[in-house]
């Protein structure tokens, strides 16, 4: 949902933005004439709030029908993940647009194979990072090891987002949780807290994001997150 936002908020502003899923699973087939590949509803969103048309070949390069984790789904699909695939098409999408927003998956961490995980992915794309995580109760943890594992591979993270994915909940010290997370955050990260964007119904589940429409993502996106941010973002092309 952020990813798409900082598309939309991007395509707003004039902005000619690519976007990339480069390996996903849980995919849905598209059929391609006699042919067809599986491609993940998260790469039909960015499309849609990028309002782009580049194939999936490049936007989706790596993608597996099982909802499991990458090399898991790989495996039991008899195939291996190579990145040389996602690099590649990276590098197509880069001559085709001044900006690419790329969206991971699962966790830096996350293994792609035997001795790749998204971190190496990440390294070898040489894009900056942006955190996104939740603001409840365990965040502190899984934030910070996000970050320690990024300065482990020398992977530089812009800031992290807050994303309230859910609505505020019932229960007092959860609430308070939620409220106490971002100040020990800016103590703790060593990066900056970009923002923390606030529950939107509009926006809940993935069907509705796409139906928000990219007016009311980008718009969620600029209320909410540190304008100095923003703007950086128009000076971080690709080259």
């Amino acid at each position: 949902v952020v990813a798409c936002a900082l598309a939309a908020w991007g395509r707003h502003h004039g902005l000619d933005v690519g976007v990339m899923k480069p390996v996903a699973t849980g995919g849905r087939f598209t059929a391609n004439g006699s042919a067809g590949r599986w491609v993940a509803e998260d790469a039909r969103l960015l499309t849609a709030a990028a309002g782009v048309d580049d194939p999936w070949s490049l936007v989706n390069p790596v993608c597996f029908k099982e909802p499991l984790a990458p090399w898991t789904a790989a495996r039991r699909a008899h195939t291996a993940i190579r990145l040389e695939t996602a690099l590649a098409a990276f590098r197509s999408l880069r001559t085709r647009h001044p900006f690419l927003i790329v969206e991971g998956v699962g966790g830096l961490l996350v293994p792609l194979g035997p001795r790749a995980p998204v971190a190496d992915l990440a390294r070898r794309l040489g894009l900056p990072l942006v955190v996104v995580a939740r603001p409840g109760l365990g965040t502190l943890n899984h934030t910070l090891l996000t970050l320690e594992c990024a300065r482990r591979f020398h992977l530089p993270v812009r800031g992290v987002i807050l994303n309230h994915a859910h609505p505020p909940p019932r229960d007092p010290m959860a609430r308070l949780a939620e409220e106490t997370n971002p100040g020990i955050l800016k103590r703790m990260a060593r990066v900056p807290l970009i923002g923390a964007l606030p529950f939107l119904p509009a926006l809940r589940g993935r069907h509705r994001v796409a139906s928000a429409g990219t007016a009311a993502l980008s718009r969620w996106l600029a209320r909410h997150l540190d304008p100095q941010f923003l703007d950086e973002l128009i000076d971080t092309r690709v080259s």
